[in-house]
């Protein structure tokens, strides 16, 4: 079961395996479906289905529902553009429980614990294609919560993101 987990996680970050993702137009990213707004240099993402909004800089890129898996039930994606190219800087994964328990269970990682809006987690660190990552997983009522950054570069944005993290319900 930690097997699949494992490739059924790296599987979902296919895309990322190389450090650019080229995107066919920047018009055929889905523009967020869940309420946007602006303030100066940031906007404002809330998803009213699932209960939160954060803000994150305006110069980013939201696609919903990035990737299909019976594990997720919503997901998106944020991504920086560089010339034609698009990094992919933030993850937000709504899963399964039991996707949350075990994709983490092989991985040599650190964890600690973690409030976010109030909500305690457990924050991961690891190693994943030889590039570090990170991951929070937060309890979101029958669900679980990922949020996760693809680069240690975007540790920044990861944690601006996280400092403004709401739960609406």
């Amino acid at each position: 079961m930690v097997g699949f987990a494992i490739w059924f996680y790296s599987y979902q970050f296919q895309e990322t395996k190389q450090k650019k993702e080229n995107l066919p137009e920047e018009k055929q990213i889905q523009q967020p479906t869940a309420a946007t707004t602006t303030t100066s240099t940031l906007k404002i993402y809330r998803n009213k289905e699932f209960g939160f909004e954060f803000q994150y800089p305006a110069d980013l890129i939201i696609r919903e529902n990035a990737f299909k898996s019976y594990y997720s039930k919503f997901n998106l994606k944020i991504y920086k553009k560089i010339e034609e190219q698009f990094d992919p800087t933030f993850l937000v994964n709504v899963v399964l429980p039991e996707f949350a328990e075990q994709s983490y269970g092989g991985l040599e990682k650190t964890t600690d614990k973690v409030i976010v809006d109030g909500v305690s987690g457990i924050k991961y660190q690891y190693k994943f294609n030889e590039r570090k990552e990170t991951a929070i997983i937060l309890p979101l009522n029958e669900y679980r919560l990922i949020l996760g950054v693809y680069y240690e570069e975007y540790e920044n944005v990861f944690n601006q993101i996280i400092s403004t993290f709401k739960f609406l319900k």
